[in-house]
């Protein structure tokens, strides 16, 4: 993109005397530094094309008579160079003949100064020159922008998956602005935003944001335009924050809003820093063009987001229990297969934990359905909490649950269960006055004789727990085979 004032005065200041007399350098040399212009000097044509590709100058005086490779050549060998910016060559010698001047300009020289040197004559030329290659970088530069500008363009009709637009979107702009952060913030609410897509971090998605630490963008969401800061610390905006931003000495920020129908949906987050090259007015108007493209891509990935929610609601429902949050009577069955048919391939143990509430009917017919719901949560959310992470707990029915426990034997389930019992025995359940709550418990395991598969262990799980309840509830039972 631009180049600050500093920096492109930086550039345009460099000026690269080739000619192997001391004295024609001297007064070159006398001349440009008077006139604010930094130089260096080579001998020869090899140490001027060394100097060309390590230094970079704007423009280049060449002598045509020198030793080894006399200027023609010089000229020659610095266009065949792959440089960032290509330098002016102007060629002073004392041999002004035509034929000199027009072989000179065939072959790649910008200019002509016949010797004796004329001081107006010279830094006219110089600076005409300059100018001259100001205006091919930005020519240049449009250029690498348009191209930008239509691979992003192509991006956002290219796929459906907002997140690859939004990457593809500030990995380009990065490198169009040299900035050294570039992301985009979706606003959510007054104090609340996410950042979506940052060209540093690809795996960076939905990082919330406190919008009152960042005073810049909340002024750019109130105005609507975008804010540029050439010293984030010394700004005045900033002064609430500053303690929050000392690593950011010396950096300029540019922030664009993405707006859409007069709301800014989010903004364009650019950091770069000052010392090496600030925001131009060429750059804040490339991020606009940006921004008015972006939108779209804002608006899919709210979409996309309340779609991805939604089809995350309905993959949960279909395998958990709405009252509970415990997973559904399917799902349990789908996974005690699963794992049934790994213990027998791995050759491992596998439990299972039936409960049933004693005297649930009561509960609800004292108290209510609602209580009855509030009971069936408690127990549930006890039942999660006395597992390990690694077994499955599921309602199976009304008021009876499962529990699966992969790479559990016979005793260790067995503890688990009577845990379980004691802990909702001792429970005080809200809504209830002075009446108790407790379970009937089965546990069977595998391998087990006679369970050949997971409805087998269902079945003798089952008969346990019925065992249970005829010896009088509130306890743990054993399946016998």
């Amino acid at each position: 993109m631009g180049v600050n004032l500093i920096n492109g005065m930086e550039t345009q200041n460099k000026v690269l005397i080739i000619d192997d007399n001391l004295t024609n350098k001297s007064i070159l040399e006398d001349i440009l530094n008077a006139n604010g212009y930094q130089t260096r000097y080579a001998l020869d044509g090899l140490e001027g094309l060394k100097i060309v590709e390590e230094w970079q100058p704007s423009v280049i005086l060449l002598d045509l008579v020198m030793p080894g490779m006399d200027g023609i050549r010089v000229c020659e060998e610095i266009r065949k160079l792959k440089l960032p910016s290509r330098p002016s060559i102007i060629i002073v010698s004392i041999k002004g003949d035509k034929s000199t001047i027009v072989d000179s300009l065939a072959k790649g020289a910008d200019d002509f100064i016949a010797k004796p040197i004329n001081e107006s004559e010279l830094i006219a030329r110089v600076r005409a020159q300059i100018r001259i290659n100001e205006f091919y970088k930005e020519l240049e530069e449009d250029k690498r922008n348009l191209e930008t500008i239509l691979e992003i363009t192509n991006a956002l009709s290219a796929t459906l998956d907002p997140s690859e637009v939004l990457n593809t979107i500030v990995t380009k702009v990065a490198g169009a602005t040299a900035a050294v952060r570039c992301s985009i913030v979706l606003i959510v609410k007054e104090d609340e935003g996410y950042v979506l897509a940052s060209h540093e971090d690809p795996a960076v998605k939905e990082l919330r944001l406190d919008l009152s630490k960042y005073p810049e963008i909340k002024k750019v969401i109130e105005t609507k335009t975008p804010l540029a800061m050439d010293d984030i610390i010394s700004h005045p905006l900033m002064q609430a924050v500053k303690d929050n931003i000392k690593d950011l000495k010396e950096m300029s920020i540019l922030i664009v809003p993405i707006v859409f129908n007069d709301e800014v949906l989010g903004t364009l987050f650019l950091r770069t820093r000052k010392r090496e090259r600030g925001f131009t007015k060429k750059d804040i108007d490339f991020c606009r063009i940006i921004a008015n493209s972006t939108f779209h891509a804002l608006k899919n990935a709210r979409l996309f987001e309340k779609v991805t929610r939604e089809k995350d609601y309905l993959k949960e429902i279909a395998v958990k229990d709405q009252l509970t949050s415990l997973y559904n009577h399917n799902f349990f069955y789908s996974r005690l297969e699963e794992e049934f048919e790994r213990a027998v391939r791995y050759e491992t143990p596998l439990s299972l934990i039936m409960m049933d509430i004693d005297n649930f009917k009561q509960v609800n017919d004292t108290y209510g359905h609602r209580v009855g719901d509030v009971v069936l949560r408690e127990i549930s959310a006890m039942i999660k909490r006395g597992v390990r992470k690694t077994d499955i707990v599921a309602r199976y029915g009304g008021e009876e649950f499962a529990v699966i426990l992969p790479h559990t034997l016979l005793k260790g389930a067995v503890d688990e269960a009577e845990r379980l019992r004691e802990l909702i025995e001792s429970h005080a359940y809200a809504g209830l006055v002075t009446d108790k709550i407790t379970m009937s418990i089965g546990v069977a395991s595998y391998p087990q004789k006679g369970a050949m598969n997971s409805g087998d262990l269902v079945n003798y799980a089952d008969d346990a727990l019925y065992k249970a309840k005829w010896s009088g509830k509130n306890c743990v039972k054993v399946a016998e085979v």
